[in-house]
């Protein structure tokens, strides 16, 4: 089981860095990041490998009546050993019975059975909504676990 920790201001490199190596097409920098950190109600955690080192990442909005995922990823060398799973249960903890909503890219089949089989569920799509460096676009899959909003 990883460790998770609050982010805050002097973890802004680091999530600047995860990002782009989760999403390589839409990488965030530094500046967005910090952006996201500065909104209110913007709250986040890192999660650590068993070294200790950053291996993953979730940033959300606490937006009083719902919560909204902006981002969730782990280093590609680390998934599959249930760092995005935590993450996802403590956003879950963090919003107390309210609606959290997020989207996903259709074709990332790693990140949409993690979400389903978490209680999440598909409320919309939006068509070409993420751009990949190639020039191909996917679909964002919205979803929503718990009460409406």
């Amino acid at each position: 089981m990883s460790t998770l920790a609050a982010v805050g201001p002097g973890d802004i490199p680091v999530l600047a860095a995860l990002h782009a190596e989760s999403f390589p097409d839409e990488p965030w920098g530094e500046a967005a990041i910090a952006e996201i950190l500065a909104m209110p109600g913007a709250f986040g955690f890192l999660a650590d490998a068993d070294a200790g080192a950053p291996a993953g990442f979730l940033l959300a909005l606490d937006l009083g009546a719902e919560c909204e995922v902006l981002a969730l990823g782990v280093r590609p060398a680390l998934r599959r050993r249930g760092l995005g799973r935590q993450l996802v249960a403590q956003v879950l903890a963090v919003a107390a019975g309210r609606a959290v909503h997020l989207e996903v890219a259709e074709d990332n089949a790693a990140a949409l059975p993690l979400y389903l089989s978490a209680g999440f569920r598909v409320v919309g799509r939006r068509a070409d909504y993420y751009r990949r460096r190639d020039g191909a676009a996917a679909a964002a899959v919205l979803l929503r676990h718990g009460a409406p909003a």
